[in-house]
C-alpha cells in the first residue's frame, strides 16, 4: 500500500475517537429519575382539633294557658212545695218567727216533751234579738228555713210597696243566712219561706240562684196569728191533717199556737200521723 494512503486511513481512524467530527458520540439513554419521596416527619403526630359543642338552647315553650271553664248552667228556680210525700202518713209542723219572741221557749218545750222535731221559720231580725233561743232551736235538731231579714214583701203585694229588687231579695237572705251561721255552724239553704207568703216568678228566680231550692208554703194554716181560740187552732189543724201536709203556726205572743200545741200533736197522733219537720214530709 502505498505510504500516503496509509496515512489516510490511519487519521480518519483517529478522527471520531477525538471528537473532530460535526457529530459526537451517541449518547447513553439516561436513567428515568426516580419519583421524589416526600421525607417522612417522626414525632407525635398534631391531634386533630374536636370541635366545641355547640350549646343547645331549650326549646322556647309555649305559655300553657288553663283550660276555659265550662259555663255554670243557671241554677232552676226555687220549686213551691205546699205539703210532702203523700203516701207516706206523715204531717209537718213549722212555725215562723219573726216579731217577738212570744210563746217560742214554750213550743220548744212541747216539742222536746214529745219528742217532736219541727221546722222554724225565722228573719235575721228575730235571730239577732233572740241569739239563746236560736241556739236552743239548732241544738235541739230542729230544721231551720231562711225567712228574709226584716220580712219585708218580696213582691210588695202584702205591703203596697214597690217589688224589691234581685240585689235586694239576695241581701235578705244572706244577711239572715250569715247570722244564723255564725250563731249555729248550721245553714238555712235550701229551704226559704216568703215573707207574707208572697212570691211570683222572679221571686222563685232570685231565690233559686241564691241556692234555695225551696219555696216552702204551706197546705194548713192554724190561722192563731189571727188571733182565735186554742180550741179553734186544734180543730183547723186536725181538719187540715193529710199525708204529707205541712202546716204553719207562729212563735209570737199575738198568736195562740203555742198553747194549742200540744192538742194538735196528741190530736194527731191519734189520727195515726207521724209528726215532723219539712225535709221529713219531703222524703220518699
Amino acid at each position: 500500500m502505498r505510504p500516503w494512503l496509509l496515512l489516510f486511513v490511519l487519521v480518519m481512524a483517529i478522527s471520531p475517537a477525538c471528537g473532530g467530527g460535526e457529530e459526537g458520540p451517541t449518547p447513553l439513554p439516561s436513567a428515568s429519575p426516580s419519583p421524589a419521596v416526600s421525607p417522612k416527619l417522626t414525632g407525635t403526630p398534631a391531634a386533630t382539633p374536636v370541635p366545641s359543642p355547640t350549646a343547645s338552647l331549650p326549646p322556647t315553650l309555649e305559655p300553657t294557658l288553663p283550660p276555659t271553664p265550662a259555663p255554670t248552667p243557671p241554677s232552676p228556680p226555687a220549686q213551691v212545695i205546699r205539703k210532702g210525700n203523700t203516701n207516706r202518713k206523715t204531717v209537718a209542723l213549722t212555725f215562723d218567727a219573726g216579731s217577738d219572741a212570744g210563746y217560742a221557749a214554750q213550743v220548744l218545750d212541747t216539742l222536746k216533751a214529745n219528742g217532736v222535731h219541727a221546722s222554724f221559720g225565722m228573719t235575721g231580725v228575730w235571730a239577732e234579738r233572740n241569739p239563746e233561743l236560736v241556739k236552743r232551736i239548732a241544738g235541739e235538731g230542729h230544721h231551720l228555713i231562711n225567712h228574709s231579714y226584716d220580712h219585708q214583701s218580696f213582691t210588695g203585694a202584702s205591703s203596697g210597696k214597690p217589688a224589691l229588687t234581685q240585689a235586694q231579695r239576695w241581701e235578705e237572705m244572706d244577711k239572715t243566712e250569715t247570722i244564723v251561721n255564725q250563731l249555729t255552724g248550721a245553714t238555712t239553704k235550701p229551704y226559704f219561706r216568703p215573707p207574707y207568703g208572697d212570691y211570683d216568678d222572679s221571686v222563685n228566680a232570685d231565690v233559686g240562684a241564691r241556692g234555695y231550692q225551696y219555696n216552702v208554703m204551706w197546705s194548713v194554716d192554724s190561722g192563731g196569728w189571727r188571733g182565735i181560740s186554742t180550741a179553734e187552732i186544734t180543730q183547723r189543724c186536725l181538719d187540715g191533717a193529710e199525708p204529707g201536709a205541712i202546716v204553719v203556726m207562729h212563735v209570737g205572743a199575738a198568736s195562740q199556737d203555742g198553747p194549742a200545741l200540744q192538742g194538735v200533736i196528741d190530736g194527731l197522733r191519734a189520727a195515726g200521723y207521724a209528726i215532723g219537720a219539712v225535709p221529713d214530709v219531703l222524703a220518699p
